[in-house]
């Protein structure tokens, strides 16, 4: 999806909120689709994010367009901003002392998303590494951040060691 094109317009969130109330209010969904003008599939997704304000049946009533939430748009990502700038800086500091290439650097990204605990693909916990599409696009979000070529040490540090390190010295700040 890395260079993926949006072939249809985005759809208004008012228009989408008041088809939901109106097929909770008693509408077909194939009314509502014709009289909104939204695919009856867009509007079946939505309707089904919303089962939870769904009118008695035996008697249809007006549902408050407040009370609809539409599903968020765009695509689910894996880290907070606040955990991608932790990341990035985990990154610039380990490409600091240790030189890093994609490879390492995804799997830093892995390590750092078994610390947090959050879901990631299941992908990553096969491969042990953070997807290269995923990390085309870190790179591409963050553009500062740019991978040396390690240099050979004579005393290369343990990585996790080095981070348990940090954060001890982060966790004492």
């Amino acid at each position: 999806m890395r260079n993926y094109k949006r072939k249809t317009p985005k759809r208004d969130p008012t228009i989408l909120r008041e088809a939901v109330a109106a097929m909770k209010s008693g509408i077909s969904l194939r009314a509502a689709s014709n009289i909104f003008g939204i695919p009856r599939s867009t509007l079946l997704l939505h309707r089904r994010n919303n089962e939870t304000i769904l009118p008695d049946e035996s008697e249809p009533s007006e549902v408050d367009i407040n009370d609809v939430e539409i599903a968020p748009k765009g695509y689910k990502t894996v880290f907070t901003e606040e955990q991608e700038k932790v990341l990035e800086h985990f990154l610039y500091v380990a490409n600091d002392y240790f030189g890093l290439n994609a490879k390492q650097a995804r799997s830093l990204a892995y390590q750092y998303v078994k610390h947090v605990k959050v879901a990631c693909p299941l992908s990553w916990h096969r491969d042990e590494m953070a997807g290269l599409e995923w990390f085309r696009s870190f790179k591409v979000r963050h553009p500062k951040l740019i991978l040396t070529k390690p240099e050979r040490n004579l005393e290369p540090m343990n990585v996790a060691e080095f981070f348990a390190n940090y954060f001890s010295v982060v966790k004492t700040e």
